[in-house]
């Protein structure tokens, strides 16, 4: 059985890291810390092997945990530890996936599972993750900060959701995955063309950099777009960067066949956030001017 130990506000310290992806730490089976990427955009959480490795922890059914993220839609190693802390919060015997080690992504992903439990604050004032229960004193107190609808869309291939916002970039507004775990907004083709960069301009570029392949894919071109204003409501951001690809995860979320963008810390790294999944809202918070 799945079991969760509900504190009033459970948080613990966050941190950004390069390209502004966000990590905090997790106390697995008593071990630890271990450094997780708070990602919207896994389906599920993830462990990578070298964690396994160090806990001993045995594949826990003969079938794979297909696990679907920005990056790839991947077989894991399924494995079950009997707890996970995070701040005051345990959850219990949860399937994780385990996948090969990345050096950019710490030790693993607390993705969709765990996080759509709670109501999700990332104070960036304070540098503070908080995990409250929905609907509850403490949740409510952040409805003055400005709502934002989300809407859950269900993948065509798999009976599992990701959430999407509505954003504007300059005139334009286009679908956009909701993604923490991505640190660079994304735009596909269909995107780009209606901003006026138009594809066949830069046919004559090469694919994305080899390092940057498994997210950009390896189709040319590749380009980066400067000086992007972005809004969602109450809010706007000027002089954004954006990168226009026709990236895999495109297709992996259903969004390759209409102008569809990707977005996450790379816009909102500097502005707190509340997340409600349980009533499809995001609240953004007071904004801290980046130094």
């Amino acid at each position: 059985m799945l079991m969760t130990c509900a504190a009033a506000a459970a948080e613990q310290p966050y941190r950004i890291a390069d390209y502004g992806v966000l990590f905090t730490d997790v106390m697995i089976d008593g071990q630890g810390p271990f450094s997780f990427l708070i990602d919207t955009g896994a389906s599920n959480s993830l462990m990578f092997e070298h964690v396994r490795n160090r806990l001993k922890l045995a594949q826990s059914q003969p079938q794979p945990l297909m696990v679907y993220g920005v990056n790839d839609v991947a077989r894991a190693v399924p494995v079950k530890p009997a707890s996970l802390r995070i701040g005051g919060e345990e959850v219990r015997n949860l399937t994780m996936g385990v996948l090969p080690d990345r050096a950019d992504q710490g030790d693993g992903v607390l993705g969709l599972d765990i996080l759509e439990r709670y109501f999700v604050v990332l104070d960036r004032t304070a540098m503070r993750l908080k995990l409250l229960t929905p609907g509850s004193a403490a949740a409510r107190s952040y409805r003055d900060w400005t709502a934002v609808p989300m809407t859950p869309r269900a993948l065509k291939s798999a009976p599992i959701h990701f959430w999407y916002l509505s954003v504007r970039f300059n005139e334009r507004r286009f679908t956009s995955l909701f993604d923490l775990g991505g640190g660079t907004t994304l735009l596909n083709w269909d995107a780009g063309n209606e901003l006026g960069v138009r594809k066949k301009d830069f046919s004559r570029y090469g694919p994305p950099p080899e390092d940057l392949q498994d997210i950009l894919g390896n189709t040319a071109p590749a380009l980066r777009v400067m000086n992007i204003e972005m809004a969602l409501p109450g809010m706007i951001w000027q002089r954004q960067t954006a990168i226009v690809a026709d990236a895999p995860a495109f297709g992996y979320f259903d969004l390759s066949q209409a102008p569809a963008a990707i977005v996450g810390p790379g816009l909102l790294r500097n502005t707190a956030l509340a997340i409600d999944f349980s009533a499809g809202r995001l609240y953004l918070g007071p904004r801290v001017e980046a130094h």
